[in-house]
């Protein structure tokens, strides 16, 4: 009969059975722990070329001893939203063979140049050591682009675009329209010259317009220069301006009565303002401005040797008007005269004085211009 086993043995048998499990599982899981591959990445925008530009970095770890290792298995893809496609990474493929081109010391890196359009990127790769350890599943990574990824336009160089137009108005005067084109990316600046020194300088912003007025005594020529250009916009004679009216012209007229020398002054309505002075060689002279659609009256006491001379601006004959005293003139009027006493004339005689006087109140008819292009005409 055997004795019986003693609970101390069973005990130790159990425990020596753990020891050897445990042994058996670190002797094959510390290979599993050491081997293992890791990936990185990060991306951003090449704006030179509006391409992302995917940055990859596998590193691999392994116990000592071992040296070198390659990838048995890589897989690369690009997404466009939910739209896969399969990819190649230079630098990073499957190598055949019993060749381990990688050093466990180092990293490898690679880089992939991917569309704007693409939405996100991944990488997976298994790894095989030079002790013919393998991953036993592939390791990965993926990315995935925010915002937009754009080519850089070049900056736009500052480029005014000027433009002028000059125009002449009925009064001789010259409109000069400065413009900068909608599309031009600076301000054009321009110099207006024009006859008997007139100069103006002026600045136009992109889009606008602005216009100079050369008085017509400066615009006898005209020349426009632009900032940055070879020949000027303008330079010559202005054209004259088409279907103009001529102001209506104003009439003036005299006459010589027994006590006074008379001007009258009628102005039309489509005319423009006129001032005339009247300067006597006795007494005081007197100036008179007629408006358009008016008439105006100056009068100068008669008297021996009055002669009364009319000015106005632009007037190219100034010749005195001489007061002369009508023949029908009773005794003691005008002239300051100390005339006798005489008899009335009837019948032919009267007719003969009355015809005489017609043709004196006809005479002196002087002829003045008033302003650009208006004249006065005084009639007796």
């Amino acid at each position: 009969m055997n004795p019986p086993k003693s609970p101390f043995r069973r005990l130790a048998a159990i425990a020596a059975g753990a020891l050897i499990g445990i042994a058996g599982v670190v002797t094959f899981a510390a290979p599993a722990s050491a081997h293992h591959s890791e990936i990185k990445v990060v991306a951003d925008c090449d704006t030179a070329t509006g391409e992302w530009v995917v940055n990859w970095t596998v590193n691999s770890y392994a116990p000592g001893g071992v040296n070198n290792y390659k990838f048995s298995e890589v897989s690369a893809k690009t997404y466009v939203g939910e739209v896969a496609s399969d990819a190649t990474i230079v630098g990073i493929a499957v190598t055949e063979g019993d060749t381990y081109p990688h050093a466990v010391s180092e990293a490898v890196k690679a880089t992939q140049r991917l569309d704007a359009k693409t939405t996100k990127a991944s990488l997976s790769v298994r790894a095989m050591w030079d002790n013919k350890f393998e991953d036993d599943q592939l390791r990965s990574k993926s990315i995935e682009f925010s915002g937009t990824c754009a080519k850089e336009q070049p900056p736009v160089p500052a480029t005014p675009k000027p433009t002028a137009n000059v125009s002449s108005d009925c009064d001789g005067d010259v409109v000069v329209k400065l413009e900068n084109a909608e599309d031009a990316t600076a301000p054009a600046k321009f110099t207006i010259t024009g006859s008997d020194g007139f100069t103006e300088r002026a600045t136009v912003k992109v889009g606008k317009n602005e216009s100079v007025k050369v008085p017509a005594k400066n615009a006898a020529t005209i020349k426009v220069v632009a900032d940055g250009l070879d020949k000027p916009l303008f330079d010559g004679v202005p054209a004259a301006a088409e279907n103009c009216v001529e102001p209506g012209e104003p009439a003036g007229s005299y006459k010589s009565t027994c006590t006074e020398l008379i001007f009258d002054i009628a102005n039309p309505a489509d005319g423009k303002p006129v001032t005339i002075t009247f300067t006597p060689n006795k007494g005081k002279a007197q100036t008179l401005t007629v408006e358009p659609g008016k008439s105006g009256t100056v009068t100068f006491p008669a008297q021996e040797g009055l002669t009364v001379t009319p000015a106005a601006e632009g007037l190219d004959d100034s010749s005195p008007i001489a007061w002369e005293k009508p023949a029908n003139c009773t005794p003691g009027q005008g002239g300051g005269d100390k005339d006798e006493p005489t008899l009335p004339l009837t019948g032919a005689a009267t007719g003969g004085i009355i015809a005489g006087a017609v043709v004196l109140l006809a005479a002196g008819a002087a002829l003045f211009v008033v302003a650009r292009r208006r004249r006065v005409r005084f009639t007796a």
